[in-house]
């Protein structure tokens, strides 16, 4: 409907009601039926254009600071749903790094007889929540863009960001406990899931750590007041058991899931904490990444009245300049 004329801000042409005295004290006026009755012909004729041309400029000014729109034009909108069909550029608005502790007590098997290590646990927590979330499993519409950093005693970017995914999985499937080794330094794991993210990129930014909590060197609490400085949250799952079992068979060593450190990198960062050995670990995760993808804007086009204020600003510049034309050739005679 590009004909239909529309207003941004209708209450100013409320405005235009300033005609009203002004015409009636113009035409009441004795003063002014005097000023007339003293001018030459010419010479009032020229103070009536002026006087026309300053309230044109009036009019424009009330009209260009209404808002007028008509015609067409594509735009980009900025909405929680996108309509059905919109064409437009779909930005992926939650990056999310999975924060991967590779340190030898990962490979602690904590329960007797158990099957999965404290990492493949942590790993599978993530996997199945991930899965659970509509359209992630192909990785391009479910709005969340992933990838993976590892950290014994020095944090590295093993996956960078991507739209795909399964590209991340496949490198949590194939590493495994090929990738532990001694050595846990926390602070630079986060540090480095933090560098992954693009600042230009208009995201929410999340990091998934996946740890027992324990750390050798580096200061976790340090690298968590960076991330919340830069509007990063964490969210800890926290694996392993807090009575411990040995690193290793003939080891005295004793390693034990630090639940305070794990809780503290959480609530700093307004992420939150999963205890990794409930049963319910990946679905406390699932609703907590749906929680915050349903929140997250989708960019598009759409077709919307063109603003044509600027017209009226221009009209209003020319009709302010002619009526002191008017007036300044009053006064050469």
């Amino acid at each position: 409907m590009s004909g239909i004329l529309a207003f941004d801000n209708p209450w100013v042409l409320l405005g235009c009601a300033i005609f009203i005295p002004l015409t009636l004290f113009n035409y009441f006026s004795a003063h002014g039926k005097q000023i007339k009755k003293n001018l030459s012909g010419n010479l009032r004729k020229k103070l009536l254009t002026s006087r026309f041309f300053f309230r044109i400029f009036l009019v424009c000014i009330i009209i260009a600071l209404a808002g007028p729109r008509w015609g067409n034009e594509q735009t980009s909108t900025l909405s929680t749903v996108l309509p059905a069909g919109l064409p437009g550029e779909y930005r992926r608005l939650l990056d999310v790094v999975i924060a991967i502790d590779v340190s030898r007590s990962m490979e602690i098997t904590d329960e007797q007889g158990g099957e999965f290590s404290r990492l493949e646990r942590g790993l599978a927590i993530v996997r199945e929540a991930a899965g659970r979330i509509d359209g992630m499993a192909v990785g391009s519409v479910s709005g969340i863009r992933m990838g993976a950093a590892v950290s014994r005693n020095r944090g590295i970017v093993a996956v960078p960001l991507t739209w795909d995914s399964e590209a991340v999985f496949a490198f949590m499937d194939a590493a495994g406990l090929s990738m532990t080794g001694r050595g846990t330094n926390l602070e630079s794991l986060l540090d480095a899931a933090s560098s992954a993210f693009q600042p230009s990129h208009p995201s929410k930014k999340l990091i998934l750590l996946v740890s027992d909590g324990e750390a050798l060197s580096g200061s976790l609490k340090a690298a968590v007041n960076r991330c919340k400085r830069n509007g990063i949250a964490v969210t800890a799952i926290a694996v392993g058991s807090d009575e411990g079992r040995r690193i290793s068979n003939g080891s005295e060593i004793i390693s034990r899931r630090d639940v305070g450190a794990m809780r503290m990198a959480a609530g700093q960062t307004g992420g939150i904490y999963i205890d990794g050995n409930r049963q319910d670990a990946s679905g406390t995760l699932t609703g907590y990444l749906r929680s915050l993808t349903q929140g997250l804007d989708t960019y598009g086009n759409k077709d919307e009245p063109k603003a044509r204020w600027f017209i009226f600003a221009m009209l209003a510049i020319m009709a302010f300049g002619a009526s002191k034309v008017c007036l300044l050739r009053v006064r050469k005679r």
